[in-house]
């Protein structure tokens, strides 16, 4: 517990921080609810900051109207010469339940990961079928790709 505590206050104290240097926020439209490690959110316009702000590797998600939020740390993925024009967010969906993968940042090419939570993990060991959802910032569009 103690040890949580400490993580938890480190965090707080890297996203003061970053926001002390300014922040880059992309908006999406998240029609579903979903799953954010351990925590459900409801569907509606979130606000994420980082993994691209300057703490690299934490993610802030906000949604001011349903009063949601969360914070967790990525690890960072991709890289290559074509970054994407458009931020996305990217999910794993299992039967009808959504789990927040990852995160791109408009114009960049590395983006951040998050961690399967012990639920995301048990739920991908029983489905047989997991589908990749990719949700565009500032859009409702949704591309599906089946696994």
């Amino acid at each position: 517990m103690r040890n949580r505590s400490f993580a938890t206050l480190g965090v707080l104290a890297l996203l003061a921080a970053a926001s002390a240097f300014g922040q880059s926020r992309v908006r999406y439209d998240i029609p579903f609810e979903f799953h954010f490690l351990d925590t459900v959110m409801p569907a509606g316009q979130y606000d994420v900051s980082g993994p691209f702000s300057n703490v690299r590797n934490v993610l802030s998600i906000e949604c001011s109207a349903c009063r949601a939020h969360g914070y967790t740390v990525t690890y960072g993925i991709g890289g290559g010469v074509n970054p994407p024009d458009e931020g996305r967010l990217v999910f794993n969906k299992y039967g009808d339940t959504y789990y927040l993968s990852e995160v791109w940042k408009p114009g960049d090419s590395q983006g951040g990961a998050l961690a399967k939570s012990k639920t995301e993990r048990e739920i991908a060991r029983t489905t047989p079928n997991m589908a990749r959802i990719t949700l565009a910032a500032r859009k409702s569009h949704v591309t599906i790709a089946q696994r």
